[in-house]
């Protein structure tokens, strides 16, 4: 089984970041969400694409530089307003597992996010990815943390990086793999993120080749090709990947994410 994740949430109808784009995603059927999570001046982890917020007057300014009162009232449209994490995690009260993956740019928005997790019952069951030094801080705060380590170079990253970090999945760009680098990434132990797939052909040919995830910005495509809804085109056949064996949703493994 191919797990697949939806970038932002399901941006084709709403924006990302958003509580709406975050719920249709879900409901689309996917495993996990990947938001994006940064700090408020005041301390608050908060849902935003990027570091700077645009506010009234057209005024640009860094998220880490606003209050939380102060990005609430950045966007009047209800549907592209700034969410913190904590009202995400209300929206998945009573699930076995936090379907969330979820990028951080620093140490201390990961340390807050997690606190944020701890506080609602999810502990370790999100899935963290961001900068090493940032899963470093999670790694030595809960040794049970998932992570996603994020590579952006052509084969397996330093196994001395492995070995402290114990990623769950490493990530990387789709153009990087072919199936001899899945088969060794699996080999080595780790499971494997492809990202950013919006190509369905291109979905359905990695999902042949046997990664164990996909992340994308087409949610309705991929989510019809791990479902099995769609008819996926032939795929060559090669030898086999040494792939392990499937993982269930919400149990997990450029260095960002988009």
């Amino acid at each position: 089984m191919t797990l697949s994740i939806a970038l932002r949430g399901d941006t084709a109808r709403y924006p990302g970041n958003t509580l709406p784009a975050l719920r249709s995603a879900l409901r689309g059927g996917v495993d996990l969400v990947k938001i994006d999570v940064h700090l408020t001046a005041d301390g608050y982890p908060v849902l935003v694409d990027e570091r700077v917020v645009t506010l009234p007057g057209s005024q640009t300014r860094q998220v880490g530089e606003l209050t939380l009162a102060e990005l609430a009232a950045a966007r009047e449209d209800v549907e592209r307003r700034v969410p913190t994490l904590m009202e995400v995690l209300a929206e998945f009260c009573g699930r076995e597992a936090s379907p969330l993956m979820i990028d951080v740019l620093s140490p201390e928005a990961a340390l807050a996010a997690d606190t944020v997790l701890r506080e609602h019952g999810f502990v370790d069951q999100a899935l963290f990815t961001g900068p090493v030094e940032a899963l470093r801080a999670l790694r030595e705060r809960s040794p049970g943390a998932r992570l996603m380590l994020a590579w952006d170079q052509p084969g397996a990253p330093p196994q001395d990086l492995v070995r402290s970090l114990r990623p769950a999945f490493l990530g990387t760009h789709y153009t990087l793999l072919n199936r001899e680098t899945i088969g060794e990434i699996h080999r080595s132990g780790q499971r494997l993120v492809a990202w950013t797939v919006n190509d369905f052909p291109e979905m359905a040919r990695l999902i042949g080749m046997g990664v164990d995830a996909l992340a994308t910005e087409r949610v309705d495509d991929l989510v019809s090709l791990t479902t099995g809804r769609a008819q996926a085109p032939p795929i060559p056949v090669e030898a086999d990947s040494g792939a392990l064996p499937p993982i269930a949703p919400g149990v997990a493994g450029p260095n960002r994410v988009p």
